[in-house]
């Protein structure tokens, strides 16, 4: 009789447990208080408008200025001619070497079939003159790349093919041009390198963005650190001249300095000290200019200037027995004062409301000395 063979089963449960949810080690703040997750700067692009997609594209493209641009202008509208930001590499703008910049915010990823219509408008408006020059380079900058128009800019030749195709007498894409444009545009791309046509990586604009004055203000997010402000020359420079000036003649009304020459203060042993702690004050502001200039939209600084302006030059107008004593309720106004919301505020250092007052100084904004009648 044969034998069976037994065979042996180990035992599974049939049950598991599962995983806790992915959380933090200790709840801080129930549910509803929590604050909600922050938007990233590419979730906060998506939701944004073709209008501020374009700022958008601007505001990274000034950012590279000054790695070649000349300048960038944006030309959208209805009759763009195919180009909706113009960086110009020359003086001359469109008249010599430029690059030109499609911004497509669309829902969907840019294809082909919405690429093409751009291309054969940027080939129609240099073909009839209404721009002396081709760009050199044609760049499409969309929140998203289809896959298709990826895979065909990294082969210009195949690209050329696909678009002659696409665009030829008849079709649908070539619809709206004249017999007389549509050739002509048609012959220039005969001769054109595709090479020239290529997308923007968006995680690239966002790097580059950031280093430029307007990421934080568009994104919220936070300045970069400020840089540690050094000690001033010893040797005054020129910007110094006026502020500098106005405090000599302080102290020659109130320590009897000659004003004629700051080496006449630097040699009294009280007006040396304050002249020293009244110029590190000034490089201190300045160095928040030149931070604010590389950080924030362009006049923040001087918004901040005028704040403070606005609180102390009440004082400053006055009757003081002295000029350093209207100096110093200037300088004590500043320091105190509750600044307005400005994006600089966090980044403001005591040293900074003072050296700003000396600014203010240096326009002839703030005196110290009156004149008689002035």
């Amino acid at each position: 009789m044969a034998r069976k063979h037994s065979y042996s089963y180990e035992m599974e449960p049939l049950f598991t447990d599962l995983p806790l949810p992915s959380q933090t080690p200790v709840t801080v703040l129930s549910p509803m208080m929590a604050p909600p997750p922050h938007m990233t700067p590419k979730q906060i692009l998506m939701s944004q408008s073709a209008e501020q997609w374009e700022e958008f594209v601007r505001e990274w493209l000034l950012a590279l200025k000054g790695t070649g641009y000349v300048d960038v202008v944006g030309m959208g509208g209805a009759n763009d001619r195919g180009a909706d930001v113009a960086a110009f590499l020359t003086q001359r703008k469109t008249d010599g070497p430029w690059h030109c910049f499609q911004c497509k915010r669309y829902e969907r990823s840019l294809t082909p079939a919405i690429a093409y219509p751009e291309m054969l408008k940027i080939l129609a408006a240099v073909a009839v003159r209404r721009y002396r020059e081709f760009p050199e380079r044609y760049v499409f900058v969309a929140p998203r790349i289809g896959a298709s128009l990826v895979q065909l800019l990294a082969k210009p030749g195949e690209l050329k093919d696909e678009f002659l195709r696409a665009v030829a007498p008849g079709s649908r894409l070539s619809a709206e041009y004249d017999d007389d444009t549509l050739a002509a545009a048609l012959d220039l791309a005969q001769v054109t390198d595709f090479s020239c046509f290529e997308a923007a990586n968006l995680d690239k604009i966002l790097e580059q963005h950031a280093e430029g004055p307007y990421h934080a203000q568009r994104f919220g997010t936070p300045l970069k650190p400020r840089p540690a402000t050094g000690q001033p020359p010893m040797e005054h420079t020129a910007n110094e001249a006026r502020y500098i000036q106005l405090l000599l003649e302080v102290y020659e009304e109130r320590w009897g300095c000659p004003a004629d020459s700051p080496l006449n203060a630097r040699a009294h042993p009280h007006a040396g000290r304050h002249l020293q702690s009244q110029r590190e004050a000034f490089f201190c502001a300045d160095a928040l200019r030149l931070f604010a200039r590389d950080s924030v939209p362009p006049g923040t600084f001087e918004a901040l200037q005028d704040d403070i302006y606005n609180r102390v030059a009440d004082f400053e107008l006055r009757d003081f027995p002295n000029g350093y004593e209207r100096l110093n309720k200037v300088l004590d106004t500043a320091g105190d004062m509750p600044l307005a919301n400005n994006i600089l505020v966090d980044y403001v250092h005591s040293n900074d409301r003072k050296g700003i007052c000396h600014q203010l100084a240096n326009d002839d904004r703030l005196t110290w000395c009156p004149k008689e009648g002035s």
